[in-house]
């Protein structure tokens, strides 16, 4: 066989693998749909799966009151409203008043 021969047929030879689908270790990973995304996507922070880090983004809400919310839906239960932040010890109206067009409810 001849130089010319032997590249021809290696190249004819790897055009089936050329034309195979892609293994699914090769696809990017789809990212996974949960709710949070939809709050954290509208800018909002949701009182009812927030974290202390989230929570802490929030205006005049430090470490202490972060915990204090994080406390309160752990014993009483998930919020129901916004307006239930101002009966979390330490949150007045002025901070739920601040914060209402940051925050919902799920």
């Amino acid at each position: 066989m001849n130089y010319k021969t032997l590249t021809a047929t290696l190249l004819l030879s790897c055009l089936p693998l050329l034309s195979q689908p892609l293994l699914a270790a090769d696809k990017p990973a789809a990212k996974p749909a949960t709710t949070v995304t939809t709050a954290k996507e509208s800018g909002k922070v949701n009182l009812n799966t927030a974290n202390i880090n989230e929570l802490t983004a929030l205006k005049g809400i430090g470490e202490k009151k972060a915990q204090a919310i994080v406390d309160f839906r752990e014993k009483q239960g998930k919020f129901t409203t916004v307006e239930q932040l101002a009966d979390v010890s330490g949150i007045g109206p002025a901070t739920l008043e601040a914060n209402r067009d940051m925050i919902i409810v799920k």
